[in-house]
């Protein structure tokens, strides 16, 4: 009995882990390597040999960009931002560069940013990633380097800004969509963190373009319809379908080897791992006795790993169907509410050999706000580029939103978080008010100010407590010369 009791259990267990993952499958749910890897890519539209070309041409010196890189849209105060281009020169409160500087080190640059504008918006990045081995195996080196020709074009973008060429700082930024456009091939959660990233940075330099008084309506559409071919819900859902694939697949390599079981757990036997206090409510990690750690696999491989995959996937699939609520209906609100009526992702902080892919879900989870966020500022900077257009038009801003269709956007742009059109109104000044409710899910009027009894000095327009994420306008001297004035801290 005490061998055969164990025996069924684990048998119990298998069964649960196998009937769930049929019946996702009978759901149609994707759960085959084929069906969760990305189509492949015909030479002639595959922009990576360009882009590795151009990558191993960008310098490696301290330089200017490197140290101290031009500020996009830096935010001085609630609602208020810098226009980094129309400064004398950038300073981050420790030190001063000039653009000077700046256009020197792109200099060294030239070469690289020139092969770099051969990728454009129909341009795939595929990278050729080996997805059979198990995303543990997956080499992402590219995605770094992704990151650092973002940053050398924005800061291109901004000495074309600087030098009064907004036709060329368009160009650049073009060619940053173009990247997370092409970036969307991947099947990779961390890829879709870093296209995310890129196009963070896209927003900034976008808004900084939008100051610009000589930039053109020809250029300003190119702008705007690059923004619009922009997708992030779907590009997630993708990556989280293969994400867990994978990680059905680290479930099965694990029990099979005590390799991978190290590679898995093995720092929670390490000496100098943490031991779990009784006041932390969310440990990094708990250290287990060395003694236990044969028993501990054992007892991982039997019983505990099959209890955590079906919790794993039943998490899984509530993120799954929550991206694609946002695919839907458009409101981050309804989503939330669903994922929290079936999910508690505080629950999964703790780590412990029992509770492993739970943990994944939750990182799924926050990959699914971050990507709420930059839908809702992709919808802002898009309405913010067809109200500009409207005003050379013109010669003011629209009473309405509702005026910017069907000429400059194909219909009324919506703010992401609860489902309804985004807010705006006209200034009497000739400005105008354009901005989400905001993590809070509130309206407050167009209130770009921290909730009560909140202290930062964090003044970022998606800030989790401000209470709306108001699109800035730009800061005046004065109020510049004041964010100057006090300390760097």
């Amino acid at each position: 009995m005490a061998i055969l009791i164990p025996v069924i259990h684990h048998y119990q267990l298998r069964f649960a882990v196998e009937s769930y993952i049929a019946e996702l499958k009978a759901k149609g749910e994707p759960m085959d390597l084929a069906q969760v890897i990305p189509p492949s890519v015909s030479p002639e539209q595959n922009g990576s040999p360009i882009f590795l070309k151009a990558a191993a041409l960008f310098s490696t010196n301290w330089n200017a960009l490197v140290i101290n890189p031009p500020p996009t849209m830096r935010m001085i105060a609630p609602g208020k931002a810098m226009v980094g281009w129309a400064q004398p020169e950038i300073r981050d409160g420790r030190m001063t560069n000039y653009w000077e500087e700046i256009e020197s080190a792109l200099a060294e640059d030239s070469e690289a940013l020139k092969l770099l504008s051969q990728i454009t918006n129909g341009t795939t990045l595929d990278f050729n990633l080996d997805y059979k081995d198990g995303f543990d195996k997956i080499k992402m080196l590219h995605l770094s380097t992704l990151k650092r020709s973002a940053q050398k074009l924005s800061a291109a973008a901004m000495d074309d800004l600087h030098r009064g060429d907004p036709a060329a700082a368009v160009k650049n930024i073009s060619v940053m969509l173009a990247m997370v456009n092409g970036e969307s091939n991947d099947r990779i959660l961390i890829s879709e963190l870093v296209r995310i990233a890129i196009a963070q940075m896209s927003v900034a330099v976008s808004w900084e373009v939008l100051q610009a008084t000589n930039v053109s309506k020809e250029d300003l559409a190119q702008l705007q319809q690059n923004w619009q071919s922009l997708e992030f819900s779907k590009t997630l859902e993708h990556a989280m379908l293969f994400e867990r694939f994978g990680r059905l697949q680290q479930f099965a390599q694990t029990r099979k080897s005590s390799e991978k079981f190290d590679e898995l757990w093995g720092d929670f036997y390490a000496p100098d791992a943490p031991i779990k206090k009784t006041e932390d409510m969310f440990p990094s990690q708990i250290r287990r006795s060395l003694f236990l750690r044969k028993w501990d696999e054992l007892r991982w491989r039997w019983f505990w790993s099959y209890q955590d995959e079906v919790r794993g996937l039943q998490a899984f699939q509530v993120v799954v169907d929550a991206t694609r609520m946002v695919e839907t209906n458009k409101s981050f609100q309804s989503v939330q509410s669903f994922a929290f009526a079936t999910l508690n992702p505080g629950q999964y902080y703790s780590q412990d050999l029992r509770n492993y892919s739970a943990q994944s879900a939750n990182a799924l989870y926050a990959s699914l706000r971050k990507a709420e966020r930059i839908e809702i500022a992709q919808n802002v900077v898009i309405t913010a580029i067809a109200l500009k257009r409207y005003e050379l038009r013109h010669q003011q801003f629209p009473i309405t939103l509702e005026e910017l269709t069907p000429e400059f956007l194909p219909s009324a742009p919506i703010d992401c978080m609860d489902g309804q059109p985004l807010r705006y109104r006209r200034n009497a000044d000739g400005t105008f008010l354009l901005y989400s409710v905001g993590a809070n899910g509130v309206d407050d009027g167009g209130d770009p100010s921290l909730e009560k009894y909140v202290k930062s000095s964090n003044h970022y327009w998606q800030n989790d407590h401000a209470l709306d994420w108001v699109w800035p306008q730009s800061a005046t001297p004065k109020e510049i010369k004041n964010y100057y004035a006090q300390p760097p801290k």
